[in-house]
């Protein structure tokens, strides 16, 4: 996460699933001096402990968080024109509210830009990565590459028994009106 966030031109970033603030400060660290952009209902269920991780780091005044359901949340920021380079999904993991999730963010991410998902091995989430990388155009970024290569990718198929990696990072090469999926109204791939 803060590989990506060094390496994504600074602009600003967003996420939804807060939680206990751990990959918001990830992401903090890693942008220059952008700002994040945080959605998360159930801040109480956490005891406020993302909110005083990021406060305690210095960085609180370059995070906003959202306190709404994202399926509320994300038309409403796509609506005002807002555009990230980096977008961290770590929600609600249901393929439905996952795909409106991916579906708002995948618009607002620019050229360039990343959308990491957690949890990368739960169908759903193997769908909407699957959507965007056949169906978008999204590429596919070896994650493993950037953080450790082959020695990572043996130890997490030694510690979770899984070949499949626990997240999983695309870029967006083109806008989605440039691909097929956005110029042809009864285009259709198997996806």
């Amino acid at each position: 996460m803060y590989l990506l966030a060094k390496s994504a031109p600074d602009q600003d970033a967003l996420e939804v699933g807060f939680a206990t603030g751990s990959t918001a400060l990830y992401i903090l660290s890693g942008l220059k001096s952008g700002r994040l952009t945080s959605i998360d209902y159930a801040q109480d269920e956490f005891e406020r402990e993302g909110e005083k991780l990021i406060r305690d780091s210095g960085l609180y005044s370059r995070h906003k968080l959202i306190e709404e359901n994202s399926i509320k949340a994300l038309p409403r920021l796509y609506d005002l024109e807002r555009q990230f380079n980096l977008i961290f999904l770590d929600g609600w993991k249901t393929f439905d509210h996952l795909w409106v999730d991916t579906f708002y963010c995948a618009r607002m991410l620019k050229v360039g830009g990343y959308i990491i998902f957690d949890d990368a091995r739960m169908p759903a989430v193997r769908k909407c990565i699957s959507i965007l990388s056949r169906y978008y155009q999204f590429e596919v970024i070896d994650n493993y590459a950037l953080v450790g290569g082959y020695r990572q990718r043996i130890w997490h198929l030694l510690s979770t028994r899984s070949y499949l990696p626990p997240y999983v990072a695309l870029k967006k090469v083109r806008e989605i009106g440039a691909t097929d999926a956005g110029r042809q109204f009864d285009f259709w791939k198997s996806f």
